[in-house]
């Protein structure tokens, strides 16, 4: 089965921050219309365990009963974010006070972070606050602050970044704390069969323009980059957290999933990847990606239209 376009995307700008590209690649895919609005499935939720259809209501249900969100974003996808905010909403109107996990924020603002969101100026914070956030278009961003500074909501700022990676992306693990990566069971939750499945698509995601050395290396950032953001969220645990990340890292089968589960074993997560809709691709099943571990990739999957963008790799000097 081939890996769905929307996680391709992500995995692509992934890529390209971690072998140190700069953020304003993303200014030269310019944001465009919603495209397929009209496609049959735009709009439905895909249980991928029962392989059946579910309501919003059915959803709501389960993700209550889940200390640990995962809400997996094509980053440039407008539609996305609202289903996302519409989410973090939902748990709060339950009652839930989640602490809200951020791919888009730094671990090490934390500092900042923290000292801004306990000023009492509400604007001065949120002009603080949305100063920290590392991708361009922040202010896709921005309505999922407001929320967490209106409703008191602790912000865990959950990324790295490519500077601190590259080292083990060029050197191996062992340019990385040996202690930290035994902590966040780097090695203990991966496999063969992760392994040869994140090589397998570091290609397609780089656009074919990637050499077999610095193919092994992305795949252990990837990796390293997933353990940290769930090391950044076990703290929040215990209240519940809601991860706004991309789709690859919301992946059961290879992301964050893998290390909460290792880490907190009780937590209850729920995992959902939000999906770009494919003209002529009507059947669920079709968007069904290739698992790395026999796991479904996500809980389930919730279809939206398409961005309208420029092909990300047609000006990436291909040979």
């Amino acid at each position: 089965m081939k890996i769905i376009a929307s996680i391709r995307l992500h995995f692509l700008f992934s890529l390209l921050l971690l072998a140190g590209t700069p953020l304003v690649f993303a200014d030269t895919v310019p944001a465009g219309n919603m495209l397929y609005a009209d496609h049959p499935l735009v709009g439905k939720i895909w249980d991928m365990r029962s392989r059946s259809f579910i309501d919003e209501a059915t959803l709501l249900a389960r993700i209550e009963k889940a200390n640990v969100l995962l809400l997996g974003e094509t980053h440039d996808n407008p539609q996305h974010h609202e289903l996302q905010l519409k989410l973090l909403k939902a748990r709060i109107d339950s009652g839930a006070r989640p602490a809200l996990v951020m791919e888009q924020l730094d671990a090490d603002s934390q500092p900042a972070l923290d000292a801004a969101l306990a000023g009492s100026d509400h604007d001065k914070t949120l002009k603080t606050v949305t100063g920290l956030i590392k991708f361009t278009d922040w202010q896709f961003y921005r309505p999922f602050l407001v929320t967490a500074l209106d409703n008191k909501l602790p912000v865990i700022a959950a990324n790295i970044s490519s500077q601190q990676l590259q080292p083990v992306i060029w050197n191996g693990f062992s340019a990385y704390d040996a202690d930290a990566l035994k902590r966040m069971a780097v090695e203990e939750v991966w496999s063969e069969s992760r392994e040869n499945y994140m090589l397998r698509h570091m290609g397609g995601a780089h656009c074919g323009q990637v050499r077999d050395t610095l193919r092994e290396g992305l795949a252990r950032g990837q990796r390293l980059r997933d353990a940290l953001m769930a090391d950044s969220a076990i703290s929040g645990i215990g209240r519940g957290i809601v991860a706004i990340v991309g789709s690859s890292h919301a992946r059961r089968d290879v992301g964050m999933p893998l290390y909460l589960a290792a880490r907190a074993p009780l937590a209850h997560i729920f995992s959902i990847g939000f999906v770009e809709v494919i003209p002529g691709r009507n059947a669920p099943e079709t968007y069904e990606t290739e698992s790395a571990s026999g796991d479904v990739p996500f809980d389930v999957i919730w279809f939206s239209p398409r961005m309208e963008r420029a092909d990300p790799c047609a000006d990436l000097n291909k040979k």
